[in-house]
């Protein structure tokens, strides 16, 4: 739980930046290493998203000082999907 508490501190950081765009971050589950957010707004199907994610990754990866995954909530369905 604190894991969680301090994943959305760090999203929290980040968001005015997306926001500035006209566009936000939502966390959605934390899976171990995997970390899975949606993209919302603007950011939603932007071409920068994979970049925007690489960013956050960077940021989430800095502030919990462990390597992470961060991956659209599409991925999460897929690998449901998948039985994964």
């Amino acid at each position: 739980l604190q894991r969680i508490r301090r994943i959305e501190e760090l999203l929290e950081e980040i968001r005015p930046n997306l926001q500035r765009d006209n566009g936000d971050v939502e966390l959605v589950e934390v899976d171990g290493k995997y970390i899975y957010v949606r993209m919302t707004g603007a950011c939603s199907g932007c071409q920068l998203a994979a970049t925007t994610l690489g960013g956050i990754q960077q940021h989430l990866a800095e502030g919990l000082g462990e390597f992470i995954q961060v991956l659209p909530d599409e991925e999460l369905a897929r690998r449901a999907a998948m039985g994964g």
